[in-house]
Parts: structure tokens; sequence; C-alpha cells
């Protein structure tokens, strides 16, 4: 128990040739010296197992023959890991030389199954731009994230690589079933973590930026187009989510209301709303409904005031507006690039706002 636990890095990559050098090297370059990094190749047809060759054996490497999605290719890498505590690197993105001992530190001493750190976004040539994301609030603790998944499907939470697990988190997940998905190519190994991981033991969070998070023109996840379609398509994965949550936690005998969680998370509401507003053709669903309904999760959200008064106004801006004015209100919110540096200290000062109800309260976060 006394000995230092080691940490496993494994790089999952599909046809990231371009990034994937400077996410190994990264990997390689960690501080902590009980590091071992394993890099996953999901079948790529351009020039990254010819990138993955040059490093030879100072790295693990795992070649799959056919694709099988992120999932798939984690779930074929992180058995084969020597250390108890795994980081997954996304091929295009970066990790810190200091994460490795940091997530070792924020998880030794602990019965802990996952630690949770934050990404700084960097721009594709990897300059950092200073933004900081998720902006957690202080003192954010297991059980305010699972209350949160019960409440609204979604937590605070760091993008893949912002996160480290225990390796005993993913054997119990495995044998409990977890990652027996009917489609895993629409599901996301961090929002499946983010679902399991605060019931079965301790989050700890760490709010040293540990990762940056490489802003592209094909990042999944980080919305930099701003159309209906993508905004539908969060909208799909998030209730994936939802549903996936609703299906565990029947297995676990806890109480969850998948109806009620979509109807109380903000995030939804904003990617609906910014759906219905894109839109070229009219939506089933009036924007007035939406409206309201995103009001309404607002008002009942547990945030600090001030942060429920900037949903309402923000929600009832883009609802009111101009389509030419709504998208760059959109952009506003989910395009971080675009955001003045006052405003990113602006909200950086409003994470540190406490709450009233104390540590039950916590603020939305891009998922």
């Amino acid at each position: 128990m006394s000995e230092p636990r080691g940490v496993s890095i494994i790089v999952v990559n599909y046809n990231n040739a371009e990034f994937l050098a400077a996410a190994i090297d990264s990997a390689l370059g960690q501080e902590y010296p009980l590091c071992e990094v394993i890099v996953v190749d999901d079948c790529s047809t351009d020039n990254s197992q010819a990138v993955i060759d040059r490093y030879g054996d100072r790295i693990r490497s795992v070649l799959r023959e056919s694709n099988g999605h992120q999932i798939a290719a984690l779930n074929s890498a992180w058995p084969l890991a020597r250390h108890p505590i795994l980081i997954f690197l996304d091929s295009d993105d970066l990790l810190f030389p200091h994460c490795g001992d940091n997530c070792r530190r924020g998880l030794d001493g602990r019965d802990g199954e996952n630690a949770v750190s934050l990404s700084r976004r960097s721009t594709r040539r990897g300059r950092q731009l200073g933004q900081v994301a998720p902006k957690y609030p202080r003192n954010l603790d297991t059980s305010t994230l699972r209350t949160e998944l019960l409440r609204t499907g979604g937590s605070p939470n760091s993008p893949a690589t912002g996160n480290a697990y225990s390796r005993s988190l993913l054997d119990r997940i495995t044998a409990d079933g977890g990652f027996e998905l009917e489609s895993s190519r629409e599901h996301w190994m961090d929002a499946v973590l983010e679902c399991n991981a605060p019931f079965y033991g301790e989050v700890v969070t760490l709010y040293q930026p540990l990762a940056c998070y490489r802003i592209h023109a094909h990042n999944l996840f980080l919305i930099n187009t701003i159309d209906s379609a993508h905004f539908t398509a969060r909208c799909h994965t998030f209730e994936l989510k939802v549903d996936y949550l609703a299906r565990r936690c029947q297995n676990w005998g806890i109480p969850f209301d998948a109806a009620a969680a979509r109807d109380g998370s903000i995030w939804l509401h904003e990617c609906r709303l910014a759906a219905a507003k894109l839109a070229e053709a009219p939506v089933d669903e009036p924007i007035s409904i939406t409206l309201c309904g995103a009001i309404k999760a607002s008002i009942g959200a547990r945030l600090p005031f001030v942060y429920r008064i900037l949903h309402v106004i923000w929600f009832v801006s883009v609802a009111a507006a101009p389509r030419a004015l709504a998208r760059r209100l959109i952009a506003f919110r989910f395009v971080a690039s675009r955001r003045p540096a006052w405003f990113e200290g602006f909200l950086a000062k409003l994470s540190k706002v406490k709450a009233l109800a104390g540590p039950a309260r916590t603020h939305a976060t891009d998922p």
C-alpha cells in the first residue's frame, strides 16, 4: 500500500496522424517516472500507423484490424495496462508534463474510482488560448455529481482527456455489464464513465489544468459550426446518455426519472433552442414551447442566482432575436474562442461564487 502507483496513458487514435505525434510526445514527456504509454489505432486509413511505428519500444501499440469506434478501441487497450491509474488521451489533445503525477496524487490514499481534472483549450496549432473549461465550482464532491446526474442526466465534467480513472472502476463496470451497448458507435467513453463513476466510489476534482483540448475543424463535441444539424446531433447524443443512465439505474435499483432529467437539463434546452432557431424549415415544437421549458429548467436549476438569471436572459434573447442576431448569441455561448477576455474572466469569478445552499449547488459546464 505504501508503494507509489503507476499511471498508464492510453492514446486512442483514428485518422489523426496530423496531431498524433504531439499527443504521444506529451504522454511520453510526463515528469512522473512510473508512466507507460499505450497507443491504440482504430484501423486508421491515413499515415497514423507510420507515426506509431517511429516510436518503437518507447510505447506499446494496439493496431486494430477493423474500425470499432472509440469505446471498442479503448476496451481493446486498457485491459493491457500495467498500472492501476488510467488516463485516456484523445490523439488530437495534449497532456501537461505534471498531469500523471497530479492524477496519481489525487487518487493516492483514497478509496477513489475516478479523478477529474481540468482542460485548457488550445488552437489547431497548439497555441494555448488561456480558456479553462469546465469552470468547476469549489468543493465539488461525489454527492453533488450523483445528485446532478439523477436530476438532469448530466454533471460538471471534463472531456475525455481531462479525466483519470482507477483500473478497478473499469473492471467493475465491465463485470456489471456497463460496456454492453446495443449501439456502441453512438456512445462515448467519457459519457459512459461519467454515468458510472459517482455510483461506484469517490470522485476527486483537481482544479489545476492538466491537459489541452485542441480546437480544430473536426472536433466532434466542441461546437465550431453554428447550424441546426450540429445542435440536433448534440441533442441526440445527450438523450442517448440519459437512456443509458436510466438502464444503469434500473440495474442498480436506483430511482431515476429520465423524462424529468431531460426537462431539467439546461444543456439540452440550449441545444434544442439553438437547433430550432437555426432550422431552415419549420420545427415540430414551437419555439415558444421550447422557451418555456428552458426558463423553467433555469429557474429550477441548482445554480447561484446570477447564473440562473444569465441563462434566462440568454434563452429569451435567442428566442426573440432575428436569426442573424440569434446566431451570434448562440456562437457567443458555445464557441469559447469568440468570447472576449473580459467575459472569460467574469465567468471565472462567478465560478467562485458560493451559493447559499452549500455544496449541492453547482453551475452548468460544457459537456
